[in-house]
């Protein structure tokens, strides 16, 4: 063995000092380790203690620094299979949960904090409570798996969204039934007065039909009687007439009388004196009951003039007839303008080689037809272009002139209102002259008794269904060899 004397200088030495001092070192930081360790266990133990008393379980412990003290999250996948360190990253990444955990340490208030994240095609919710521990300047999170209750609570939001919605709609539709009503209650409110109003005028016009039918029978009445004396009248208007019988004694004939309004305007008038035989035909102003007055009027003055004063000269008669009717209306000092178209035939039977009669013709606007014997053409014998009445002021600068013609037998005049001429057929279209003209010469070959029913049949196929115009008369006259003369006139 070696003597203590021996080793002590290389004990003492500088190297084995050193040794020494690192030696010593080491066992302060194996001490130190151990008081640092100790002093953990102690603190983490009272940490826990704390957490114990929670129910909930942390899956992270913060310190103020944001440094992760304590966390479960690598040990335990309980929520769903839901990887706990996915969590962490997403509650650290977002910036709203990040301040939460400012304001929890700041604060020491608990926040909370939803979150979700989707796997796959479904939706993951969670509920991170942070709570600020007592004994250090720590935070802890404690994770709730919400999926359930957000899923029930999106239904009941999306119930309520829609249950909101069906109330809009609710409120809109109950608004618009609203308006319907209104507008339903104002249209019966006007139906209402429409109705009091058609209920009113319907008795009203049941009142006016009462009158009326009261008024119609009077008016019916009255017409009636009226229309029985218009008849009347022209039961003495056509005892004025000549008849047929007189007539036949000195020549054949026919005659068309068609009054428009049962008396007539035309007239026709035959007289026979000492040396002649007169025929005229006269269409007065109007037709009806004024014209059937004015042509009482014209017959009047004919017999006056011809019968009893002796007249015979056409022309002479004419002017004669103007100068009364003048002076019987009064025509110089009123407005009165009535008058008559008038056509006057004096026959004269002769015994001269050459001819068998004599005409002396005079006419106020009316003309006359001749068609002799043996010839096709019908020829008009003119009239003066003025008539009688209704012209005074010109009586003094036109006369009416005589016209003398040569006849035989056989010979025959027609004489014409301007009523057939006038008549119009369903197209507007006037019978005229030159028709009228036309069909006394085609039928000329006819016995005259025949003549005038060909004529009524074209005159019926012409006017149709159309209304008459004017008054119609168409006197048809052949010159025969009978007695030559009566022994007193008509």
């Amino acid at each position: 063995m070696p003597d203590i004397n021996t080793i002590q200088p290389y004990l003492l030495s500088p190297n084995i000092g050193i040794i020494v001092d690192i030696v010593a070192l080491v066992v302060i930081v194996v001490l130190v380790i151990k008081i640092i360790r100790d002093y953990r266990i102690i603190k983490a133990s009272h940490i826990f203690s704390e957490l114990s008393q929670s129910a909930e379980i942390p899956i992270f412990i913060i310190d103020d620094l944001h440094h992760l003290y304590w966390t479960n999250a690598e040990q335990v996948s309980y929520l769903t299979n839901i990887n706990h360190n996915r969590a962490l990253a997403l509650f650290f990444a977002d910036a709203t949960a990040v301040g939460k955990l400012n304001e929890c340490f700041a604060t020491g208030i608990s926040q909370h904090i939803e979150k979700s994240f989707k796997i796959g095609d479904k939706t993951f919710w969670f509920l991170i409570t942070l709570a600020k521990l007592k004994s250090k300047n720590l935070v802890s999170g404690f994770l709730s798996d919400i999926t359930e209750q957000k899923s029930a609570s999106q239904k009941i939001e999306n119930l309520q969204r829609e249950m909101q919605m069906q109330n809009e709609m609710l409120s809109i539709i109950t608004a618009q039934l609203e308006v319907q009503q209104a507008a339903m209650k104002e249209q019966n409110e006007v139906l209402t007065r429409q109705h009091q109003t058609l209920e009113m005028q319907a008795r009203m016009l049941k009142t006016n039909n009462e009158e009326l039918e009261l008024r119609n029978k009077l008016i019916t009445k009255k017409n009636n009687y009226i229309t029985d004396s218009i008849r009347y009248a022209q039961t003495i208007q056509e005892a004025l007439l000549p008849s047929d019988k007189q007539m036949r004694g000195f020549f054949d004939n026919f005659v068309i009388y068609r009054p428009k309004d049962i008396v007539s305007g035309d007239f026709y008038w035959f007289a026979v004196t000492d040396n002649y035989i007169f025929t005229v035909m006269g269409d007065c102003t109007g037709h009806g009951v004024p014209g059937a007055f004015m042509s009482m009027i014209g017959v009047r003055l004919l017999g006056e003039l011809i019968t009893e004063n002796k007249i015979d000269r056409p022309s002479v008669i004419l002017e004669a007839m103007n100068d009364k009717i003048v002076a019987a209306l009064k025509q110089d000092t009123t407005e009165n303008t009535d008058g008559m178209d008038i056509a006057i035939c004096r026959f004269k039977r002769v015994f001269d080689g050459d001819h068998d009669y004599e005409l002396k013709f005079a006419g106020a606007k009316q003309p006359v037809y001749l068609l002799r014997q043996g010839s096709t053409e019908v020829e008009s014998i003119p009239s003066d272009r003025r008539g009688i009445g209704g012209q005074a002021a010109y009586s003094d600068v036109f006369f009416f002139e005589d016209y003398d013609y040569n006849l035989n037998i056989g010979d025959r005049i027609y004489l014409s209102t301007d009523g057939i001429k006038d008549q119009n057929n369903l197209m507007r279209k006037r019978f005229g002259t030159n028709r009228l003209k036309m069909i006394l010469q085609y039928t000329s070959t006819e016995k005259i008794t025949d003549q005038k029913r060909f004529i009524e049949e074209v005159l019926n196929h012409w006017q149709g269904l159309e209304e008459q115009r004017d008054d119609i008369s168409l006197w048809g006259i052949e010159l025969g060899d009978k007695i030559l003369l009566p022994e007193s006139t008509l």
